[in-house]
């Protein structure tokens, strides 16, 4: 029996190898799910667990003084100049050093500030950190200062601008407030020094 307008023997061919490639289809199909369900079976070693790096190993030793520039809050936010000043070679703040002491686990510990710049906030104590880790709402990670080893009480906070990271450089800002409102910033930029 033929369709018709058609020759014998030309539908069964047709036919065939319609069927034979979709049976390679379904052949490679699976072959490809083999393969990802084999070499997904391995267990890939990527050596062993590291703790992430937190801030504190990064800021732990002596950082230098690069530059400090004081900046008059109430002038720029009256369009007033001049409102800012680099302090860097006035008054001695080229001798400014600041050493953040950590433990093993890399916890913070004490800090001190050397040199004979003007002791613009606390000299040494204890310190901490807001954050372990850079935030990612934008605001900054805040250095804290405490006069006892319980730290019960801040005493000082530096705001971290620049983070130390592939260079040991790092930024902080340290405001002075007055019903809420800060009138004075001084902007510090260090270099690690060891």
């Amino acid at each position: 029996m033929t369709v018709s307008g058609s020759k014998p023997g030309k539908t069964n061919r047709k036919q065939i190898t319609k069927y034979l490639n979709s049976m390679k289809q379904k052949l490679l199909i699976w072959a490809g799910f083999m393969l990802i369900f084999v070499t997904g079976c391995y267990k890939t070693d990527d050596g062993t667990y590291t703790e992430p790096i937190t801030i504190y190993e990064k800021m732990g030793g002596q950082w230098g003084l690069t530059k400090i520039t004081q900046v008059d809050e109430i002038a720029v936010a009256g369009s007033i100049k001049p409102d800012v000043m680099v302090l860097t070679n006035q008054f001695n703040f080229k001798t400014f050093v600041i050493t953040f002491e950590v433990d093993e686990q890399y916890q913070p510990t004490t800090f001190m500030v050397e040199g004979s710049a003007p002791e613009l906030f606390l000299k040494n104590g204890y310190w901490s950190l807001s954050e372990d880790f850079p935030t990612t709402d934008g605001n900054p990670v805040v250095i804290q200062l405490f006069a006892d080893e319980a730290r019960t009480t801040v005493m000082d906070e530096l705001n971290i601008m620049s983070l130390p990271g592939t260079r040991a450089t790092m930024e902080f800002n340290l405001s002075r407030i007055s019903n809420n409102l800060p009138y004075v910033t001084y902007q510090y930029a260090l270099k690690q020094l060891n």
